[in-house]
């Protein structure tokens, strides 16, 4: 622990005192001048031995100005030092400068290629010493300048905007991203106070934010408007935090990232939400109703189109119902991962889709699993399944499942394959790349709602080809601790018997399950 002086007496101001102490001591007299100095000032500032009786603006930078300050800094010191050095930025290229800082003032000097930092503090005597004689304390903060330049430089190369900022918001540092809206955002840093940037509404947040972090050091992150040049306000993410980590860095990190177009988007989302929700079902309900009144007519045509309106208008009920059921679970406050019993659910979607094709042949080989996800599973599963029958031109429609427990890899895999014509490359390669173009865009919505539903569970899909047609859907999923015996356990005697199956396998090996619905 450094050890400095807070108040000396003019009585023990000796050489082994001054000498007891870590920081730099110059004591000046009423007069201005030098009257006593240690050896670790000496040396800070290449002062002689008899320095002593010399004024203290000949020997030190920036003397007189140190010289005038008070024991105690307040609001006018940084005025003070602008009205006498004209120069308060340290990046300057003449030096030594001067700087207001909260515990005093900083000097900066130069050594050779290299600059020196102190923070100077000034003490009282005690009565029995002139009034207007000073003692000056020069602590050294040349390390903790040259990590924060290193940890400054290191900032610059992040893609978003890191201030280092005291509790009260005051930015000793902030990071510019070029060609953004953090540059443009820095460039609005005239009030060096992050505070003044922020939207009014938006204020007390990141004032509480600030409080938190410095008081608590519980770091917080919060959404606030910020504004920034030519652009206006702009939506950012902030995050603030102390600064335990690295102790030389004096302050908060606060980092911003630019969100107005995620902000926008959400916006957007809770907009087609709404409509999906209320005027697209509540439409589609009235043309429901109206169809169902024309399905009652003595005209037969009349009654067909009808029905497919019927049919039409409740598919686009139910469809608006999946997306609104997904984005709700995936993004919202239901978004809950748990232990899934996922050969259960696989085996209730074949007996279902037995209901819906009777002809169709479904070979399955089921292993007993459960994975990390949610029940939306079972919509992925359905969708797949229901794709690779409906899309099938195959005059002989089959479909092989299996479900795999890989423990070597803990995760859980349902490959469905089928023979139908495949899905073309461009929307496979609009899956891969998580984007549509106007040449290669997926023909409605089921295979992006099974992408957003195995996202949403960390899961993985894939879609290759089958041979020697067809297509193969592997969805990946994490497996639950002990999945296969807790779901043997939990489900006894609920495995499809394969006793009567009949049929062969697309795969080379045998599956345990083949059937249709007119085997049962």
């Amino acid at each position: 622990m450094s050890r400095r002086a807070d108040v000396i007496g003019s009585d023990g101001l000796s050489e082994a005192i001054l000498a007891a102490i870590d920081d730099g001591v110059v004591v000046v007299d009423e007069d201005g001048a030098i009257s006593h100095t240690n050896e670790t000032a000496r040396e800070y500032f290449g002062l002689s031995a008899d320095v002593t009786g010399t004024p203290i603006g000949e020997a030190l930078p920036h003397g007189e100005t140190l010289s005038g300050l008070e024991t105690e800094p307040d609001d006018d010191t940084e005025s003070l030092i602008d009205s006498i050095t004209g120069e308060t930025d340290t990046d300057a290229e003449e030096l030594p400068v001067l700087r207001a800082h909260a515990d005093g003032v900083e000097l900066v000097v130069g050594r050779g290629e290299t600059k020196r930092h102190f923070i100077v503090r000034v003490k009282p005597l005690d009565a029995s010493t002139p009034a207007a004689a000073k003692l000056l304390l020069f602590d050294e903060i040349s390390a903790q300048r040259q990590i924060e330049s290193q940890f400054e430089t290191v900032l610059d190369y992040t893609a978003d905007t890191v201030a280092i900022v005291r509790a009260d918001g005051t930015i000793r540092y902030i990071s510019s991203v070029p060609d953004s809206p953090t540059e443009q955002l820095t460039e609005l840093v005239d009030t060096d106070n992050i505070v003044d940037i922020t939207h009014p509404d938006d204020k007390q947040t990141v004032r509480n934010a600030l409080e938190a972090a410095s008081e608590t050091d519980n770091a917080s992150i919060h959404h606030c408007r910020l504004e920034t040049a030519g652009n206006g306000w702009k939506m950012f993410e902030i995050a603030v935090r102390e600064n335990d980590s690295i102790p030389a860095i004096d302050g908060l990190i606060l980092t911003a990232r630019d969100v107005t177009d995620q902000h926008h988007f959400e916006q957007r989302r809770q907009v087609m939400n709404r409509i999906l929700r209320h005027d697209l079902r509540n439409d589609m309900n009235v043309v429901v109703g109206h169809a169902e009144m024309l399905c009652d007519s003595d005209d037969r045509v009349v009654a067909s189109h009808a029905e497919t309106i019927r049919k039409k208008a409740l598919s686009l009920v139910n469809l608006g119902d999946k997306v609104r059921t997904i984005d709700k679970q995936l993004h919202g406050v239901e978004r809950d991962l748990r232990q899934v019993h996922l050969s259960q659910i696989v085996r209730e979607e074949i007996d279902e889709l037995h209901g819906q094709y009777p002809s169709v042949i479904i070979r399955s080989r089921i292993e007993e699993a459960s994975i990390i996800g949610n029940t939306l599973v079972r919509i992925a599963i359905s969708n797949v399944l229901d794709n690779s029958i409906v899309h099938n031109d195959n005059s002989c429609p089959e479909i092989e499942i299996d479900v795999t427990h890989r423990t070597e890899t803990g995760r859980v895999e349902v490959e469905i394959r089928d023979n139908g014509p495949g899905i073309p490359e461009g929307e496979k390669r609009a899956i891969t790349n998580e984007a549509e173009t106007p040449l290669e865009h997926i023909s409605g919505l089921g295979l992006w709602l099974v992408k957003w539903i195995v996202d949403g569970m960390d899961g993985t899909l894939s879609i290759t080809e089958n041979s020697p047609r067809g297509t193969v859907v592997t969805l990946s999923f994490i497996a639950a601790d002990g999945s296969a015996a807790e779901a043997e356990d939990a489900n006894t005697g609920a495995a499809l018997d394969p006793s009567g199956f009949s049929g062969g396998s697309m795969a080379d090996s045998e599956p345990i399950g083949t059937t249709t619905r007119s085997e049962k």
